[in-house]
């Protein structure tokens, strides 16, 4: 009964030290995740009785845990972003996502292949979880709160927010095919066109459709039930609830759900008859959830980093791991951005946080549940270990001072040329 106490003490000090957090981070210029992992390795060397993964969780744990904060995540993005939808705001993530991201994907497979000789399906694993940025590690970098504007104040801000929601999505069709390849026994005998129609573009599309179709039911739910009933929505847990039902209610019909979550955020936000308040009541409790359970997740990945994870592969993959987040990700933005006619600060700055983290560990986990006997399964969460620590320290000692620059030049950018 003690050990229970233990751990209800511990994990209340490392939630309510978070309540301080963000502010203490802009003060120091040092992201909020760093510090939560250094609280991670005191609550670990004082011998605090939780269940530290040893070096490694089970699959199924950490998917379910890695999952649950990334969609929680994604509904916060997307009700942040509002009624932004011209091309001239949007075309910059979608550049990221479209662009950058094979980029990324196409560099990190050749690398798997080539350079720390890994098989051809545990080189493409490694390529597509690691492609996409994290909405959960890099909430400091996005938009601070639901946008009003329909355009954004701030670019680097809106892209960061706008890619994150969108590549989590589109990372999904490659990891299905690294465990088509795998389990295809190679390139070969892979049903290519299997994978092409319905794990790209059919589930891409139905996750979308369903994202805008729920998110504009419920919103004109939210508005009819006041006006017809006089029936008043007042909590903000609706968001919550609406997360988890759109995801499951997506993925039951064949569709990808983080884009669906995402979508329903973008919409529900869109929808002028909700009252602004509640708009942003609904995200600042779904903001507040994401943060209570970053604080157990880094807290683990603390513990799993004292426990040996990063000893589970060589000096190859920690130079991979260095290249991935110093050097791939930002030449990788930089010619997505090429044609953008932003300033090479702006450029560099959108290139440069491209943050790794969560929803990484979310891939992983999910593929090794769907097939179970992929090579060098300890190295590659090794590998993903280190480019989330890599990314949390660099990005974590960078980020704040990064945009606390562009603010300080002005919020308001000069008109594109």
């Amino acid at each position: 009964m003690k050990e229970h106490y233990l751990i209800l003490a511990a994990l209340g000090f490392a939630t309510l030290v978070m309540a301080w957090l963000p502010s203490i981070s802009k003060r120091i210029k040092v992201s909020f995740p760093i510090i939560l992992l250094f609280i991670g390795f005191l609550l670990y060397f004082l011998g605090t009785p939780l269940s530290w993964p040893d070096p490694l969780w089970n699959d199924t744990g950490l998917m379910y845990f890695s999952e649950a904060i990334v969609i929680i995540s994604l509904m916060g993005a997307g009700l942040k972003i509002g009624q932004v939808f011209s091309y001239r705001a949007w075309k910059r993530p979608l550049l990221l996502v479209f662009v950058t991201m094979p980029i990324c994907i196409a560099s990190a497979y050749f690398l798997g292949v080539y350079f720390l000789a890994l098989s051809v399906p545990s080189s493409l694993l490694l390529a597509a979880i690691l492609a996409p940025t994290d909405p959960v590690l890099a909430a400091e970098i996005q938009l601070d709160e639901p946008t009003r504007e329909k355009e954004p104040e701030d670019k680097r801000r809106f892209t960061l927010t706008t890619e994150a929601g969108l590549n989590d999505g589109m990372a999904f069709p490659f990891t299905y095919l690294a465990v088509m390849v795998a389990q295809a026994g190679g390139w070969a005998a892979l049903n290519f066109s299997n994978w092409f129609w319905d794990k790209l573009l059919l589930k891409i599309i139905i996750g979308v459709v369903l994202g805008i179709v729920i998110g504009r039911l419920i919103g004109f739910l939210l508005d009819r039930l006041n006006v017809v009933t006089g029936i008043k929505t007042f909590d903000g847990f609706v968001s919550l609830s609406l997360t988890f039902m759109t995801y499951g209610v997506t993925e039951l019909l064949h569709g990808y759900g983080f884009l669906a979550v995402f979508f329903v955020g973008i919409t529900l936000r869109y929808y002028e008859k909700i009252s602004g308040d509640y708009k942003k009541k609904m995200h600042d409790f779904i903001h507040e959830i994401e943060r209570l359970l970053l604080v157990v997740w880094i807290i683990l990945f603390g513990g799993s980093i004292l426990n040996g994870v990063l000893t589970l592969t060589d000096w190859k993959g920690v130079f991979f791991a260095l290249l991935m987040v110093l050097v791939i990700r930002p030449l990788a933005g930089l010619i997505g951005l090429a044609g953008i006619k932003d300033s090479i600060q702006t450029k560099l700055a959108i290139s440069f946080l491209g943050i790794r983290g969560i929803g990484s560990v979310f891939y992983l986990a999910w593929a090794f549940t769907q097939y179970n006997d992929f090579d060098n399964k300890f190295e590659l969460y090794a590998i993903t270990a280190y480019v989330i620590l890599i990314s949390v320290v660099v990005h974590g000692l960078s980020a704040p001072s990064i945009i606390n620059y562009f603010e300080k030049r002005g919020r308001k950018d000069p008109p594109e040329a």
